[in-house]
């Protein structure tokens, strides 16, 4: 009776010593599950953008407008826009003369979404020249956008200080006054 006292003692025991391996083992493996399930999508590299700038130089940007809606790789010039990627400011100008309509409008909504956050890359990104004016309507038009869309799209506008960029940095902020 001694005996078997003793083994009931034993067996919670010896149960709690085979279970903490096993619990040590999954908890790091569950931690690492959960933070690759809730981990942000890895960023699209640079060297795409690049890759791009590189087609447009040798292909002419006609030809890679067409490649990227063959390829669908319009996301990545929208990827660079709303990432604040500084070679938007050339890719962008460089390919949406060549762009469809369709295109064009998307290219625009994502620039006007990105203004709060990256107002002298978008600024830089439209085109230079006369036809500015129809980007800067299109990009800084409140109309559709929250008020503190308006808000941070004036305020990141305000704070843009690049001599080149001040025409359409004041053209945008009476277009976002008006």
């Amino acid at each position: 009776m001694h005996v078997t006292h003793r083994l009931e003692e034993d067996l919670p025991l010896r149960f709690l010593r085979a279970l903490v391996p096993v619990v040590s083992a999954c908890v790091p493996v569950g931690m690492c599950l959960f933070a690759l399930q809730h981990a942000p999508l890895p960023a699209r590299q640079p060297e795409r953008i690049t890759h791009i700038l590189n087609m447009v130089e040798h292909d002419g940007a006609t030809q890679t407008a067409q490649a990227l809606s063959r390829q669908k790789g319009w996301a990545d010039v929208q990827h660079a826009v709303t990432s604040g990627q500084p070679d938007a400011a050339r890719l962008v100008p460089a390919l949406l003369p060549t762009a469809d309509s369709r295109t064009t409008r998307t290219l625009y909504k994502t620039m006007q979404a990105a203004l709060p956050k990256h107002a002298a890359i978008v600024l830089a990104a439209t085109k230079q020249g006369a036809p500015i004016q129809a980007d800067l309507q299109a990009i800084c038009s409140p109309a559709g956008m929250s008020h503190t869309w308006r808000q941070q799209a004036r305020q990141a506008v305000a704070h843009v200080h690049n001599v080149h960029l001040s025409d359409r940095a004041q053209r945008c902020l009476n277009r976002l006054d008006g």
